[in-house]
This record gives C-alpha cells, sequence and structure tokens, in this order.
C-alpha cells in the first residue's frame, strides 16, 4: 500500500481489520490475503467533506487500493472486472498484443471466465503491469466467493479444475517473483472454513477477519448525516426517542447494513423509534441473520428463581452469579457453567427464570449442523461472530454435548473436529470474560468433551436433582399448584403427599403431570376449585413414568461424578465413595449399551 500522498490526508484513518490489512500489506511479507467475516457490511468512505457508507468492494477501491496501477476483480459469475474504464483500456490493448503473440482472440472474445484458464493469462499480465513506469504501479487481484472456486473438500472428492485452482493460488502466495512484481490477491469470502484446509494452513497466506462493527463505529455511522439524510433531512431528535450514542450502544450485535434497514424501516414508515421498539427489531433481525438457529429469551415480568422449587444449591450459585452481572462486578464472573440432570428435573425452566433475573440479554442457541457441505461452519461463525459483538450476553446451550460435539471427524470430513474446535476456542478465550457467560444444559455430561469441562471453560458444574425426601416432594406440589393456579393445599392434601409421595424421586415435570390430571378430574366433576385429595390420589395411582428408570439413574450419576464442588450435592452422595459410585455409572452404562 503506498504512502499516504497530499490528496489523500484527509482519508479517514484506518481502525481494526483494515489497519491490520495495511500493515501485513505494507510488510511485503505476503501476496495473498484471506479476507472473512462481516464481509456483506458497509465501511465509511470519504465523500468530499462527508462520511459516506459503501459495500467493501468500493471501501478497497477508494480507501485502501486509490493508487494502485491496475484493480482487478473477478468472480465466477462476473469474470473478470476492472476498477475503472482507463484500466480495462489498458488491460485489452495489452490482450491485443497478447493474441497477435500466441494466436488467440480474448481481446474482442474477453478473457476467459474459468479461473483456471484465466489464471495463466493473469500471470503473463502481471509481469506485463511491473514495467509501468507512471505514478500507479502494482496490481491487486480481488476475487469475490472464492469458496467456489477452492471450497473446503477431501483430496479425493476434488473436481481437476478445483485442484489446479488450489495450486495456482499457493505458487502465486509462495513466489518471490509476486511480491516482487507488487502483486496483492485478496479473496474475500464470508466463512474462511469454507475455503480448503491447505490454503489456509499456508504460512505465507495472511488471514483478515473482518468483525461486527464496534460502539465507536455504530456511533461514526449514527453521527455521519447518513440517518437525517435518509430521513428526508429531519434530524435523528425528531423521530427518536434514543440520542445516538444511546442507539449505538442498544444495536450491539449488529453490522452497519442491519442498523440502517432497523431505521429505514422506522422512518419511513412513521414509527418513532424507541427503547422497546430496538430491542424487538434487533432480536428479529439478528435472528434472522443467524438463520434461525438462535433464540432470545424474553424476561417474563414476575418470573425469577423464586419460582424454582427445591434445588436449593443451584438457586443460590445462579442468584450469585446475577448479582456478580447485575452490579457489574464481570472480573470474577465465571466463563461457563454446566448444569447436568436427568430428563425432566427442571432445567429450561430453571435457565428461563435465572434469565429473568440477571438483567443481561440470554440467547439460545439451537442445533446449528446441516447436510450441506461448508453451511455448518459458515452458521457456526456466523453466531459466533454475534455472540462476541452482543456482550455482555448470556448463551444457553440446551443438549450441550450433541450441539459442541468431539474432536472425533466420524467420517465428516473433519467438520466435527473443526467446529469443536472453534468452541472450544471462543468459550476458552480468557478476554471474553464478564462479556459472555455460556450456560450448558445436558443430561449426559459423560458425553460431553474432557476440553469443555475444564476450568476456564464449563469448570463450574451444578447438577440438579429429583426432589430428595418429603419435604423437597411438598414443596414441589406447592410451587407447582400455585404456578398453575391449582387450589390444593389442604392439611389432608398435605399429609397424602407427605406419606404416599415423600419417599419418591419426582421431578417437576412428574408433579406437573400428576396436579392437571387431578384438576381434570374435579373440572369433569363441576368443582373446578375444589381440587380434593381423591383426585389427587386417583391421578397419582394411574399415573405411569414411561421413561426407564435405569436410564435415569445412570443419568443421575453422569451429574454427581460431573459435579465440581461437594457442596452442591445431596447428602446422600456428598458422602458417597466415588470409586463406588463410578462403578455403578460403568455397570449402568454397559448395561444401556445392550440396548
Amino acid at each position: 500500500m503506498p504512502a499516504q500522498t497530499d490528496a489523500s490526508a484527509t482519508r479517514l484513518p484506518l481502525r481494526g481489520w483494515a489497519l491490520d490489512l495495511a500493515r501485513r500489506w505494507n510488510s511485503a511479507a505476503y501476496s495473498l490475503f484471506v479476507v472473512h467475516g462481516n464481509v456483506f457490511d458497509v465501511f465509511p468512505v470519504q465523500e468530499g467533506k462527508t462520511v459516506g457508507y459503501a459495500p467493501l468492494k468500493t471501501f478497497l477501491s477508494r480507501r485502501l487500493f486509490p493508487d494502485r496501477g491496475y484493480l482487478l476483480f473477478y468472480d465466477i459469475g462476473d469474470g473478470l472486472t476492472f476498477g475503472s474504464s482507463e484500466m480495462q483500456t489498458k488491460f485489452f490493448e495489452w490482450l491485443e498484443v497478447f493474441d497477435q503473440v500466441e494466436k488467440t482472440d480474448y481481446h474482442r472474445q474477453g478473457p476467459p471466465r474459468e479461473f483456471t484458464r484465466l489464471a495463466s493469462l493473469l500471470r503473463r499480465f502481471f509481469l506485463r503491469a511491473s514495467e509501468d513506469k507512471g505514478e500507479r504501479r502494482g496490481v491487486t487481484l480481488i476475487i469475490d466467493f472464492p469458496e467456489k472456486i477452492v471450497p473446503a473438500s477431501e483430496e479425493s472428492g476434488a473436481s481437476q479444475d478445483e485442484r489446479m485452482a488450489l495450486v495456482t493460488l499457493l505458487k502465486w502466495a509462495a513466489s518471490p517473483e509476486i511480491r516482487r512484481l507488487d502483486v496483492g490477491v485478496l479473496l474475500v469470502t464470508e466463512s474462511a472454513a469454507e475455503l480448503h484446509s491447505d490454503l489456509l494452513q499456508n504460512p505465507h497466506v495472511a488471514q483478515i477477519v473482518i468483525d461486527l462493527p464496534d460502539t465507536d463505529e455504530r456511533l461514526r455511522l449514527l453521527q455521519s448525516g447518513w440517518a437525517d439524510a435518509m430521513a428526508g433531512g429531519k434530524p435523528l431528535a425528531d423521530w427518536s426517542d434514543l440520542s445516538a450514542t444511546d442507539l449505538a450502544t442498544r444495536t450491539a450485535g449488529l453490522n452497519l447494513v442491519r442498523i440502517q434497514h432497523l431505521l429505514s424501516e422506522a422512518a419511513r414508515n412513521a414509527t418513532r423509534v424507541n427503547p422497546e421498539l430496538v430491542a424487538a427489531s434487533k432480536k428479529r433481525l439478528i435472528e434472522e441473520y443467524c438463520q434461525g438457529l438462535v433464540r432470545f429469551k424474553d424476561p417474563r415480568p414476575g418470573v425469577d428463581l423464586e419460582l424454582v422449587a427445591t434445588h436449593k444449591a443451584a438457586k443460590a450459585k445462579l442468584r450469585d452469579l446475577a448479582w456478580l452481572v447485575r452490579n457489574g462486578k464481570t472480573d470474577v464472573l465465571e466463563r461457563g457453567v454446566l448444569l447436568p440432570g436427568r430428563v425432566g428435573v427442571g432445567k429450561s425452566f430453571l435457565i428461563d427464570c435465572f434469565a429473568s433475573e440477571c438483567g443481561l440479554p440470554v440467547m439460545e442457541m439451537a442445533e446449528f449442523r446441516s447436510k450441506w457441505v461448508g453451511d455448518t461452519e459458515r452458521q457456526q461463525a456466523r453466531i459466533l461472530m454475534t455472540i462476541r459483538a452482543l456482550g455482555p450476553v448470556v448463551v444457553v446451550v440446551d443438549e450441550a454435548d450433541a450441539v459442541f460435539g468431539t474432536r472425533e471427524a466420524d467420517g465428516d470430513s473433519g467438520v466435527s473436529g473443526r467446529v469443536f474446535a472453534a468452541f472450544a476456542a471462543h468459550i476458552g478465550d480468557s478476554t471474553l470474560r464478564g462479556r459472555e457467560l455460556w450456560v450448558a444444559m445436558t443430561s449426559r455430561p459423560d458425553l460431553l468433551a474432557i476440553d469443555m469441562k475444564r476450568q476456564g471453560r464449563f469448570g463450574l458444574c451444578v447438577p440438579l436433582f429429583p426432589a430428595q425426601g418429603p419435604d423437597d416432594v411438598l414443596e414441589l406440589f406447592t410451587t407447582v399448584a400455585r404456578t398453575k393456579k391449582i387450589p390444593m393445599v389442604n392439611a389432608k392434601i398435605v399429609a397424602y403427599v407427605r406419606e404416599q409421595l415423600g419417599s419418591r424421586p419426582l421431578t417437576g415435570s412428574d408433579v406437573e403431570a400428576m396436579l392437571m390430571r387431578a384438576k381434570e378430574r374435579a373440572v369433569l366433576a363441576k368443582r373446578d376449585d375444589d381440587v380434593r385429595v381423591e383426585d389427587l390420589a386417583e391421578a397419582v395411582d394411574s399415573f405411569i413414568d414411561p421413561l426407564d428408570p435405569g436410564l435415569l439413574a445412570l443419568q443421575e450419576l453422569a451429574a454427581v461424578l460431573a459435579c465440581s464442588d461437594r457442596r452442591y450435592l445431596p447428602e446422600r452422595y456428598r458422602t458417597a465413595d466415588r470409586a463406588e459410585l463410578q462403578a455403578q455409572f460403568a455397570s449402568l452404562k454397559l448395561i444401556a449399551g445392550r440396548r
């Protein structure tokens, strides 16, 4: 990248990824760059005395490479295009000479669209361009959608054209002659994981990540005058309850294009921008960007940890975490919390209550794996990039053992291993402490890779258990009845629950099923507000738990063995011999494996 001239002295200063690219370009150590991440956003460019916003290709042309001798663009759809008509004219003048020598007709037909045929032509042109003696020198070639040319694939599954394209790019990356000729090639893709691994792992290839915009970048957009111009010259204050500074803070997790969409939709539909509109639109836009693979848990009025029956140790720990979050004590906040427990024990409801109490946005991640090549890693990259930009945030992962996976490739071309490695690296990033709190739920913590259960990732493990005695069972019935508005608390029912059900390891879902059946019996008997002990007794007698008791015991022991602190265990497990528990678990696991 040439030194700044007087004409360029007023350009906006480079920040973030653009500054990183400029420094690595100027080092002359690389000639091939992979630019990936938030590539479909808009970026600031100087327009006279004002700041405008344009797509990445325009930003690269006008801000990073305005003084290059030749700026070329290529994708398999449009073929080779040029940064200016002058560049195109000079290229075709050279092409006519090339045709005379090689007996071809490219200057009439246009250069070939296929990359493997175009590459040899470009190599010859690079040599010609190096002979230019004017002020503008050097060649920059920007290739869009390079994953369509050198996709991630096993060697045996790659086509001949893909192999030739890969070899061509690797030779360009390693070629001292290409660097000497002042030629640079940029591969622009949303997900680097969609490119062939040989390209990404090559030491001659530099990777540049475009993250989602930070607060300063969002504020610069809102203060640039774009919003006023879009609203027909009306100042932002005339149609927004929020200042530019407030909007910049509240739109964390959105790229600049989606902020433009949010404000344009409001302004042109005469809808005033307020905190509720921004919150709702932000959630919708993020869920759309992540293709419905994440959803936000909305805090519900009156829902807090007081609604959770039993689970005293877990509630106490989550209350501590919520207090740390609300009071900004993020330097001591855990990176991840693992909540194991048998099915039906109330893991999801516990987290719903915690979400309402902690005051942070809570994002729940769904299964994002896809059968289509490249989709899984692209979707994961979008989700992790959004989470990083959204913080502070609580990220909830249900069925964590399935979502995170393991290092084992298992015949999927290494996708599982790469997905696992990306999660492990992100969750283990200590710089994100206090910005992200990950909560993982699973009924089989033994299937969660050991890398995830270490300190610094999910080192805090708080298991959940069914009722441990008459007091717990009665608390479950009382709490669920109050939540479902079932009038059932009287001396006869309390006595029945204690005497007949007190020794059973019931869960909240079991109790809810029994109470709803009892309420149904009362309603059918025209006694809507009079649930009697005989209603409950019949519901209990008819209740059959369809779940395999052996598998439930296996899940409970897995939670016990994963626990990170004895204080979170019931008394009977707290003092039990760990070797005996491990032997029981191994026996149950062996039996379960035979079914």
